[in-house]
């Protein structure tokens, strides 16, 4: 396989995105006090994530291909012609199939939670990404999936900083998602996708996708307000780190209103997905040190 095949191929399962949820297992692990040293129950649940979003980008670069062609997403390989369509069916089959085996290897909770979300994200490629709402939900609820997995791996409890880093995972999920429709619209009209876009324009999807960030503006600072964890109340090196995804939300929210070109929303989702990581970062320095 030569390197351009090889650089298709992650951009097909979009590396970074999908190192990212997988790394999201170990983060939660660590805000829940529950990872100390190598643990091979987190060894597994990375893997599992990693392979399951993976696995989700290859099957929707699959079924989006003609959706991905009207709107010229010239960033997926599939559209540019650099990986055969059928490449990315077998990745999707291949890396499921290893996610449902090594699901078998956790404990009882964080199998079940694996073994009810794996259907789901393949219906949602195959058809349920075309309802109203339910497509923004469902990868949103991923969010959630991917942190209660890394809470429940080892002592299948899920303790409240967890319950709360999900309930924002699950708000910057729906906001992101609705933001990428923004620049989607073309052709999801033409394969007939429902999305906030489509029905009912792109600035009122932009809109509601800024309320959904502001939301998180507000929630991401909390901890340092109210004991939601003891480890970030009043933790001033948590309150000057998590300023800084705050104030990139607030321009962010400013720069989508502007402009809601497939281009710029293509950009902006790049962006978001830079605050998204450095949130993660502050929360986690918050509670180490």
């Amino acid at each position: 396989m030569s390197m351009k095949s090889i650089r298709a191929f992650f951009k097909l399962i979009r590396i970074g995105p999908s190192l990212f949820a997988g790394v999201n297992t170990i983060i939660a692990g660590l805000l829940a006090g529950d990872l100390h040293g190598f643990q091979m129950e987190y060894a597994a649940s990375f893997c599992i994530v990693f392979l399951t979003a993976a696995g989700a980008f290859a099957f929707n670069d699959y079924y989006d291909y003609e959706s991905d062609r009207v709107n010229k997403r010239f960033d997926r390989p599939l559209v540019r012609s650099l990986l055969p369509r059928k490449t990315a069916l077998i990745t999707g089959m291949i890396a499921f199939a290893l996610v449902a085996a090594v699901s078998f290897t956790l404990n009882g909770r964080a199998m079940t939670l694996v073994l009810i979300s794996l259907p789901l994200f393949y219906l949602y490629s195959l058809r349920l990404k075309r309802i109203l709402i339910l497509k923004n939900v469902i990868i949103a609820y991923a969010y959630v999936a991917s942190i209660f997995l890394g809470a429940l791996v080892s002592d299948g409890m899920l303790e409240p900083l967890i319950i709360y880093f999900a309930v924002m995972g699950f708000i910057v999920g729906m906001a992101f998602e609705i933001m990428l429709d923004t620049g989607d619209i073309e052709g999801d009209k033409k394969v007939g996708t429902q999305t906030l876009a489509t029905r009912f324009g792109t600035k009122t999807a932009a809109k509601i996708s800024i309320v959904l960030y502001v939301i998180i503006m507000i929630m991401d600072s909390l901890p340092f307000f109210i004991h939601v964890d003891t480890r970030l109340y009043r933790d001033i090196v948590f309150l000057f780190l998590i300023l800084v995804p705050i104030i990139a939300y607030a321009f962010l929210s400013v720069s989508l209103m502007k402009n809601q070109s497939t281009e710029h929303i293509q950009k902006l989702g790049s962006r978001t997905f830079l605050i998204m990581q450095f949130g993660s970062a502050a929360y986690l320095i918050g509670v180490l040190v």
